[in-house]
């Protein structure tokens, strides 16, 4: 897999991909090592899969190895500050698991189908609070790894330097067979919501750079409409209800994507169809906002969460500097209204954002010069959708915006190059040592 995302200004940027030669599913190192070594059997590229939550292509394996670790399940063990898991565990079961021995992971994490080994080893999203990290793989105390040659070795908090390269690795370094997570006691924590226009939102722009509350956007630009979800460390409080975020997920992640794609179908003038749809999405957070969430925990929102069965909708993500986002949020609404005005198309779903606290305990970390906010624009609609995210990579590009290999859609290899430099120099150089025969990297 190559690091820089390819862009071609064409009506279908992502090909169709051609599948792998071969899937194996793994429940042992040793039947990991067994595919490294035999190459006739399994091909290159040798690519780990999870739940498979990517929206690029880095986990691809056309025409060689997909290497399914998700019967790697199993909790091995619990302790007082830690927790050691193979890496097909989903997050959502280990915050079950974890919950009922009063402890949680540490984090307000979105995306939380994930395994656990997806979520340390691409960039994800958090709502982070002050003190906290930016990316969950920053809580990894240690990992157990089979490297391409198919040897055995451990990275831990006493190899700093080595810790900070498999973090965020994206599977090219080896193949995480066990790591070992900080968790911590059930913590509550206090939800605070409101709601501002954009212009407003700009005058924000210090106060949430320095906020010790976790932040949470959801963006309606042709509404003018910004809704804050600040969360705030409140240890001896309510840690909440897994009904209410259960319902907040489904109401945001699934019902909504499913009455935009119902109206999207029934009501054919998009005139009608966009102000319908944004009316569903403002009476959604207003229920949210007004009624359902004034608490939560860790605990109970990321073991609360709606199981989604299939994909309701396709995003992209971007992330930009904190200290500009005002005015950038500014900007995002003006290109999304000129877009709409120009194109006829629109995203028919609200823009998540969350900031993102500076991270510099992994190489690859999109937060690591500076604390920056996300924007995830999301829509039910194929046609249309990948023209809009050329443009909207346009716009990131032209705002500083850092791309996610693993949710970022048609960043530009020049502007990947600018925005990691030498750190993204420094990991091709590691990842060809430890890969001289390129077993774990795909055309991406």
């Amino acid at each position: 897999m190559n690091t820089a995302v390819a862009r071609k200004r064409t009506s279908n940027p992502m090909p169709a991909s051609t599948g792998p030669a071969v899937s194996v599913e793994v429940s042992t190192p040793s039947e990991i090592q067994q595919v490294f070594m035999d190459a006739k059997r399994y091909p290159s590229p040798v690519r780990p899969v999870g739940s498979g939550s990517s929206m690029t292509r880095c986990i691809t394996a056309n025409g060689g190895t997909q290497l399914d670790l998700s019967t790697m399940n199993r909790v091995l063990k619990i302790e007082r500050d830690r927790v050691t898991v193979q890496p097909g565990i989903s997050l959502t079961e280990l915050a079950e698991i974890l919950g009922d021995e009063g402890l949680e992971l540490v984090g307000g994490f979105d995306l939380a189908n994930r395994t656990v080994g997806g979520a340390v080893s691409a960039a994800g999203l958090e709502a982070s609070m002050a003190g906290d990290v930016g990316q969950f793989a920053s809580h990894v105390l240690q990992l157990k790894v089979l490297s391409p040659n198919g040897k055995k070795f451990v990275v831990s908090e006493k190899t700093k330097s080595l810790l900070a390269l498999m973090r965020l690795s994206y599977g090219l370094l080896g193949v995480v067979y066990e790591v070992t997570l900080r968790v911590r006691p059930v913590q509550g924590f206090a939800v605070q919501t409101a709601k501002v226009s954009f212009k407003d939102f700009g005058r924000l722009g210090a106060k949430l750079l320095g906020a010790t509350a976790g932040v949470k956007l959801y963006l309606l630009p042709f509404r003018d409409r910004i809704y804050l979800e600040l969360r705030r460390p409140a240890a001896e409080g309510d840690p909440g209800r897994k009904f209410a975020w259960r319902l907040k997920d489904w109401a945001v992640y699934s019902a909504l994507p499913e009455a935009a794609r119902s109206l999207g179908m029934a009501v054919p003038i998009r005139q009608i169809r966009y102000p319908l749809i944004d009316s569903l999405s403002e009476a959604a957070q207003a229920l949210v906002s007004n009624t359902l969430l004034r608490s939560g925990s860790n605990a109970v929102e990321q073991s609360g969460r709606y199981r989604l069965l299939g994909k309701r909708f396709t995003y992209t993500t971007w992330a930009f500097p904190a200290a500009d986002f005002g005015a950038t949020a500014l900007a995002y609404k003006l290109f999304c209204k000129e877009y709409y005005a120009r194109t006829g198309f629109r995203c028919d779903m609200t823009t998540v954002g969350f900031r993102l606290n500076r991270d510099r305990s992994a190489l690859l970390s999109p937060s690591f010069d500076s604390s920056m906010f996300t924007l995830s624009p999301l829509s039910t609609q194929a046609n249309g959708w990948d023209d809009f995210v050329l443009d909207f990579a346009d716009f990131a590009a032209k705002n500083r915006g850092v791309p996610f290999f693993n949710q970022t859609r048609n960043a530009a290899p020049e502007v990947v190059s600018q925005r990691f430099g030498t750190r993204l120099a420094f990991f091709n150089k590691v990842r060809r040592e430890l890969d001289p025969h390129d077993r774990l990297v795909n055309s991406f």
